[in-house]
This record gives C-alpha cells, sequence and structure tokens, in this order.
C-alpha cells in the first residue's frame, strides 16, 4: 500500500482556523483578535498554509486582500475538517459512554421556555453525566450554527426548510385557541373563523415559525381577520390579545405552563387533530447520534404528557 499521503507534511488545524477567523471576519487584525494571537502570527500561519497546500490562498495588495476561488474552496474544506476533529474529541472525552461529555443544544423560542426547563431536570434524573448547553434562537439561526459547528444539535418545529441534517420526529405539540370569551363562544359548534370580527387574530411575527405553522394547521385562509400588529414573543402575544380583547392560537406546551391563563384568556381546544410536530435534528457526519436520541427520548416523554 502506497503510504506517502501519510507521510506528507499536514496543515495545522490552529492554522485552518485561522483561515476561518480571516474569512469570517475579513480583516486581518480582527482575525488575529479573534483567535487571540498577534496579526503577525496570523499572517505568517496563512503563509504557511500556502506553502503546505501549494496552492494561493489570497490575493494581497498593501492594504486589502481577496480570497481566490482556491482559498475559498479551501475555506469550506476546511470547516468540514475542524468540525470533523470537534467531533472526534467530543467522542473520545465520552470514552464509549453516549451519555456523558457536555452537549450544546439548541431551541427555538416558542418551545425552549416551556419545554427546557422540564427537560435539564429530567436530563439531571436520566442522564446525570452529561451536561447541557442551552441556546435559544429562531429556526433559520439555529440551522445556521448547527451547519458552522456552533451547537451540536436543535429541537425546532417540523417541517424546516430544505435541509441536510439527521433528523428525529420527537412527538406533537397540539394548538388551542385563546381569547375573549365571547369571541371564544361564538366558535363552539363551528370553528369557522368568518364569524370573528375583522383584525380580531393576533399572530407571532413572521421570524417565529409558530405563525406559519398555527395558520396552516387552523387552515386560517381568511387574512382579513388577521390583524397587522405582530407580536415578538408569546407572553407579549397573549398580552395584545387580552388588552384588545381578541383571539390568538397557543401550543399545549405554553399553556400547561400557565400562558394565556394568567391574563385571563379562555381558552378551549380547537376541533380536529389541530398540531405542530416538534423535532430534532443534527449534522449527519456527527458520531454522537446514540447520545441525540437519547435526548430525543427524554423530550417525546415530556411530550406525551
Amino acid at each position: 500500500m502506497n503510504n506517502s499521503i501519510f507521510n506528507s507534511k499536514l496543515p495545522n488545524l490552529k492554522h485552518l482556523n485561522y483561515l476561518l477567523a480571516l474569512d469570517k471576519h475579513q480583516h486581518f487584525n480582527k482575525a488575529a483578535q479573534a483567535c487571540f494571537v498577534s496579526q503577525s502570527t496570523l499572517s505568517s500561519a496563512i503563509l504557511k498554509l500556502e506553502e503546505q497546500l501549494s496552492c494561493q490562498l489570497l490575493e494581497r495588495d498593501h492594504k486589502s486582500f481577496i480570497f481566490t476561488s482556491h482559498g475559498k474552496q479551501v475555506v469550506a474544506l476546511a470547516k468540514q475538517l475542524l468540525l470533523s476533529a470537534n467531533e472526534l474529541m467530543a467522542f473520545a472525552k465520552q470514552q464509549g459512554a453516549y451519555d456523558s461529555g457536555s452537549l450544546r443544544l439548541g431551541c427555538i423560542p416558542t418551545i425552549a421556555p416551556f419545554l427546557l426547563t422540564d427537560l435539564v431536570q429530567l436530563c439531571q434524573q436520566q442522564l446525570p453525566k452529561l451536561e447541557l448547553y442551552l441556546c435559544e434562537d429562531t429556526t433559520e439561526n439555529l440551522m445556521e450554527q448547527l451547519e458552522q459547528g456552533e451547537i451540536d444539535c436543535a429541537i425546532l418545529a417540523f417541517p424546516i426548510p430544505k435541509h441536510n441534517f439527521s433528523a428525529q420526529l420527537l412527538g406533537k405539540d397540539h394548538f388551542f385557541i385563546a381569547g375573549e370569551k365571547s369571541l371564544i363562544k361564538s366558535l363552539e359548534h363551528s370553528f369557522d373563523y368568518s364569524n370573528l370580527p375583522a383584525k380580531s387574530i393576533f399572530l407571532l411575527n413572521k421570524e417565529h415559525c409558530l405563525t406559519e405553522h398555527a395558520v396552516s394547521a387552523c387552515q386560517l385562509a381568511d387574512t382579513s381577520r388577521i390583524n397587522s400588529f405582530s407580536a415578538s414573543s408569546l407572553a407579549t402575544l397573549v398580552q395584545m390579545t387580552s388588552f384588545h380583547h381578541g383571539v390568538t392560537f397557543l401550543p399545549k406546551m405554553a399553556i400547561d405552563k400557565g400562558i394565556g391563563q394568567f391574563e385571563g384568556l379562555t381558552i378551549s381546544e380547537i376541533q380536529g387533530d389541530v398540531y405542530r410536530e416538534i423535532g430534532m435534528i443534527w449534522r449527519k457526519r456527527s458520531m454522537r447520534e446514540q447520545t441525540f436520541l437519547a435526548l430525543g427520548d427524554l423530550v417525546s416523554s415530556l411530550l406525551e404528557k
């Protein structure tokens, strides 16, 4: 077998990290500060990489630079290599125990406040050696962070935009309608939203996927009933719904934590099986799938309550 490839001088992972920092900041000094090294150290590392790889990564003049087309491809490959290296280290630290080590878990804002407290407590009981680090953000941002290796997995509401992650459905979260008592009563026998006054339905703003899921699941086709005001959180949403004597849609996990009830809203089940699906995603190349599935089982048990 020809082992020449293993005898060649491989690039330093730290130097590849400098390259990624330069790609991110597009400025030598800012990249050096982000890596906690001097600018000369970072510049020398990039030159060393170009020498080792036998290709030009940057086109330079005395004040600026741009990445060459080849350099951009090296950056993309370096990202994958560093992700794999980090996965290797995390896997090795587990020493074969899937339920140990640290795990960076992302979660969307319409799930995190109502699920994660119970999940952390259950995890401490069932997976006591696993250290959870939590991150709350929108679906789009979490998917980007997952792709970049900034988090290990994420709990989201399905369906999600086209992606290249592994995914596991964890359970259902049913929708309820909440609002002014007389309006809820008018929907008792037939959930015909055309019976509601114009602009009486309040929703979250569009960056929250809950709005899209609620509109789709509840078949809310008549947009004239939707108020132009859109809330940035469920807490604000129920406050505005209460103040303006309107109606809104709330997921069961939020209602179970008292959302809507404390504001005096009347809450009613919606006719039919109306819900959003909750699932988990992670990078396909991850070596920690067993850990993610074990955590997912805990989430599923909470959703079944």
